[in-house]
């Protein structure tokens, strides 16, 4: 349905199509609730735009000299007042009807948003509409508009992304993360790490400069090069520390870099690439720490790799199909050899 542009819609409103499309068309109306709404609000634009052109024929000067000389005719100033109104309620009307309903329509209809969604495995490259240019990590979610108006560059990210920002001085550009947290700048390259079930939201400055401000209590911090902000959506507390940007950043040029890290934090980064639930059996193993560097290792190379520096074990369980013919999520279960 996104294939269909408002000019190709508006030829099917006006039944300038070949017959093939408009049967198409008239199929869509019946089968997609998004196309039949789509064509609902182009054809109330046009009607409206074609009143509009209709009453714009209209000679005011020489229907007025017509009335006046009607006017100019009646001696009692009853009946003057009554065709004086008479031409009120005519034309006021189309001049309400011209100023509040047709021009606000026409220039505050939203424009079309697009959301893009990174797959498990996959780190997802685009360019926005004013060209700069966003790498979208595993499991996330993108949603800006196809065009940028007016003042300010708007985009909402749930998830992790990474954004060269192309300069413009007059217009800010804004990503609004869940809880309505915000990173705002000009033009400047940072990574945003904002997951829905993790704790906190992460935000690391590579170059430039940004700010980072809370919807709620209205805290705003400025970053400096090589520095992150840890945020707690719940309480709205903000950190800033040092960051080694090479390891927040390394994940989309595809590689895994790991820094005296947690397992636990490990088993969720593995759990988004590869598409997995990862469970991790005892207490002991959240304390278990690696420094590594992956980039084409399959998920069963990484476990071996992880076993062999600490005592571990892992088993991985098959798919199974379900009755509406998808399948599970494969199950890893990482255990202690510790006794």
């Amino acid at each position: 349905m996104n294939n269909f542009s408002e000019t190709y819609i508006l030829a099917y409103i006006k039944r300038d199509l070949p017959g093939d499309d408009i049967s198409k068309c008239d199929a869509l109306m019946h089968s997609s609730p998004e196309f039949r709404e789509k064509v609902e609000r182009i054809e109330a634009i046009y009607d409206l735009s074609e009143n509009l052109r209709k009453q714009k024929k209209i000679d005011t000067e020489k229907a007025w000299a017509r009335l006046s000389r009607k006017i100019a005719f009646v001696s009692f100033r009853t009946r003057v007042w009554n065709i004086t109104r008479t031409a009120a309620a005519i034309l006021f009307p189309l001049f309400l009807l011209h100023q509040y309903v047709i021009q606000p329509m026409l220039k505050t209809t939203p424009p079309e948003m697009i959301t893009l969604v990174s797959a498990p495995g996959i780190v997802t490259k685009a360019v926005l509409p004013d060209g700069s240019e966003v790498w979208l990590n595993a499991q996330s979610e993108l949603t800006y508009p196809q065009k940028f108006t007016g003042k300010g560059r708007t985009v909402r990210l749930s998830g992790e992304a990474y954004f060269k920002v192309v300069a413009d001085k007059k217009n800010r550009f804004n990503v609004v993360m869940p809880d309505d947290i915000a990173v705002s700048a000009f033009g400047t390259e940072f990574n945003i790490h904002a997951y829905q079930d993790e704790p906190d939201y992460q935000v690391t400055l590579a170059r430039g400069n940004i700010e980072v401000e809370t919807a709620r209590s209205m805290k705003k911090e400025t970053l400096a090069v090589g520095q992150k902000a840890v945020l707690i959506p719940q309480t709205e507390e903000m950190t800033i520390v040092q960051a080694d940007t090479y390891v927040e950043t390394a994940w989309k040029d595809g590689k895994m870099v790991f820094r005296r890290e947690k397992l636990e934090t490990i088993a969720q980064k593995l759990s988004r690439k590869f598409g997995v639930v990862i469970r991790l059996e005892g207490d002991v193993l959240k304390d278990y720490e690696y420094t590594a560097t992956f980039t084409d290792e399959t998920l069963e190379d990484i476990l071996d790799l992880l076993k062999r520096s600490a005592p571990i074990t892992y088993s991985i369980s098959r798919q199974e199909q379900l009755d509406n013919n998808a399948f599970t999520h494969r199950t890893v279960t990482i255990k202690s050899n510790k006794r």
